[in-house]
């Protein structure tokens, strides 16, 4: 019978503190309304794929990066592998180098006076601009590909896309 009463005693107490716990007040501290301002907002979360270190690349390469998804990027080509190089009579510094780091895989950009591409393993397409036309060309994997004005009869053009899809 006692061992009845202890376990009453304990199911009271235990309803006690969940009645004390219940009534217990939270309260704001001064001054606050339980509204928010703009400034107490945190910005969106939303991925805008502008080209991290663009104005510095644009300054000592020539070369404007201005948007990805990550999966092709612009690389040191002494870093050695499977690159896709750009040739062009504006790059300073020698070639540009991507390295595709998974498929599929964009960079948007304006390199101008694009003549030759080198494509790495992947299937590439590389979007250029010439006097207002646009044209889009394949990529072969470990070939060069005139561009540009090393194709016959065609202007010198600016790479705005590589577009890597296998």
């Amino acid at each position: 019978m006692n061992s009845a009463r202890t376990r009453l005693a304990a199911f009271g107490a235990g309803l006690l503190g969940l009645a004390a716990l219940a009534t217990t007040v939270i309260t704001a501290p001064a001054g606050a309304t339980g509204a928010t301002t703009a400034d107490d907002t945190p910005p969106p979360i939303v991925e805008t794929y502008d080209y991290p270190g663009a104005d510095r690349i644009l300054a000592e390469r020539n070369i404007t990066l201005l948007k990805g998804d990550g999966h092709v990027l612009l690389v040191d080509c002494a870093s050695g592998g499977d690159l896709i190089v750009v040739q062009s009579y504006k790059i300073k510094g020698g070639d540009a180098c991507f390295r595709v780091t998974g498929t599929p895989g964009f960079v948007t950009m304006q390199i101008p006076e694009t003549y030759f591409i080198k494509g790495d393993s992947h299937t590439a397409k590389a979007t250029l601009t010439a006097k207002s036309a646009t044209e889009t060309v394949v990529i072969q994997p470990g070939q060069w590909t005139p561009v540009g004005e090393s194709m016959p009869n065609h202007d010198p053009a600016a790479l705005l896309e590589i577009r890597v899809t296998a």
